[in-house]
């Protein structure tokens, strides 16, 4: 059973924020809020791309504040995240990083799985980098906005 949880008044309690904070805690929310919007976008598109296994790159997708919350960096911690983003080129992979991944699928070794990638490289599979594109310029006029406010 799936619970719902509706939540009331956000709008009412964002506008009386911005009143109280100051432009820097209001560029940090600002910063935050868009990283923690990049990571749930990121996670969707490797669902719709069917990019997930067992959940271990979804979930190992982190937001980082740094500079004092005034940047955000947003990446996977999974080792082999560059290569379902970026993809690969024809190559050998190593058989052992592959050895969990093929039994779980059935195989009793990782060795046809690394003929094909040998043979045909990876497909790319981007899901951080659009995400990042599809917020990157409404971001910049939320913090044009917040610098050009009087307040």
């Amino acid at each position: 059973m799936a619970a719902k949880v509706e939540i009331k008044g956000l709008n009412e309690l964002d506008k009386s924020l911005d009143k109280i904070l100051s432009r820097t805690e209001r560029i940090k929310r600002e910063v935050l809020f868009t990283a923690l919007d990049i990571q749930s976008k990121a996670k969707k598109k490797l669902r719709e791309q069917k990019a997930i296994d067992e959940g271990n790159l979804k979930n190992s997708i982190v937001v980082d504040a740094i500079q004092g919350g005034m940047a955000a960096e947003i990446g996977s911690i999974a080792p082999y995240a560059p290569y379902v983003e970026f993809g690969t080129k024809p190559h050998f992979p190593p058989p052992d990083a592959l050895e969990d991944w093929a039994r779980h699928h059935g195989f009793d070794s990782a060795w046809p799985i690394c003929k094909v990638i040998a043979k045909r490289g990876l497909k790319e599979r981007p899901y951080l980098s659009p995400s990042y594109e599809e917020e990157k310029d409404s971001f910049v006029q939320r913090i044009k906005k917040i610098l050009e406010s009087k307040e």
